[in-house]
């Protein structure tokens, strides 16, 4: 008896975030299925990529350099769902400064027994600007908007200052430590607000994995008083090359706060996969 050939799995983006849970109800087996094809066929995508040419670090040559990257996935039969992502930076480094600016927006919802539920619906925009006082030493200025009103946030704006230093310069491994104080203003959904001082302590680092991979993280605690509340940020993406400035993209971005508004988790996780464009 002939065996039948082995179907290969599309490569298909797969974004998916942290959301509250919902009410029980009977097995939607469907949906899971899809969820788990399209899972595969990203981290199957992500395996082809491995011979593909190098991603540097940015230089500095004054010039913008970044990249975009957009996922999503789609759901039909028993649960109509949806979820799109979209991811992007540009940074622009010389001898003297550098500038790096960011966004992401995420979007989801579900429908079931006609009832449709807006499970993600974030958008957060960023900055920093270091200034070289040495090849080591530097000062810096930032700050970060964000609105995610399923996690609770209706609006929440911080800025802040401080100094850093590089641990590690390197055209395959970068390494920064830095400190400062900043201030918060947070509005939430059940219309409760907070703001006031806080402290920043953080690391950041970069890295060539190989001859087609890229590594980047960044971890940030925010100690604040007993109104703000303290908060932590952890961001990571894995970048493979795949032709010419194509990508293959993994993204992770953790957000706990102390203080949120009422019946809401405290940490928020989103995972993406996707496809992007370096330049």
């Amino acid at each position: 008896m002939t065996t039948p050939p082995t179907r290969r799995l599309p490569a298909v983006p797969f974004t998916t975030g942290a959301r509250r849970a919902a009410p029980p109800g009977p097995a939607r087996p469907g949906p899971r299925r899809a969820t788990r094809r399209a899972l595969a066929g990203s981290l199957l995508a992500a395996a082809a990529a491995a011979g593909s040419p190098a991603i540097a670090q940015n230089p500095p040559d004054g010039r913008w350099h970044g990249g975009i990257a957009i996922g999503g996935s789609a759901a039909s039969g028993n649960t109509d769902a949806r979820a799109f992502s979209l991811t992007g930076d540009a940074t622009r480094v010389t001898d003297q400064d550098k500038i790096n600016l960011y966004g992401l927006v995420n979007y989801a919802d579900s429908r079931n027994a006609g009832t449709r539920t807006r499970s993600a619906e974030l958008l957060r925009t960023g900055g920093r600007y270091d200034l070289n006082l040495s090849p080591r030493h530097f000062v810096f200025g930032g700050g970060e908007g964000e609105t995610n009103r399923p996690g609770g946030i209706e609006s929440r704006l911080a800025l802040n200052v401080g100094t850093g230093w590089r641990a590690i310069t390197g055209t395959e491994h970068q390494w920064d430590v830095f400190t400062g104080i900043g201030y918060t203003d947070a509005e939430f959904t059940d219309g409760s607000t907070r703001n006031g001082a806080e402290l920043l302590f953080g690391q950041e680092s970069a890295h060539k994995l190989g001859e087609s991979s890229s590594f980047k993280q960044r971890l940030v605690f925010y100690p604040g008083s007993s109104e703000t509340g303290n908060r932590a940020t952890f961001d990571a993406s894995l970048v493979t090359a795949i032709t010419g400035g194509w990508t293959m993209n993994t993204g992770l971005a953790v957000r706990h706060a102390s203080k949120v508004a009422a019946g809401l988790a405290k940490t928020d996780t989103l995972l993406t996969f996707g496809f992007g464009y370096k330049y």
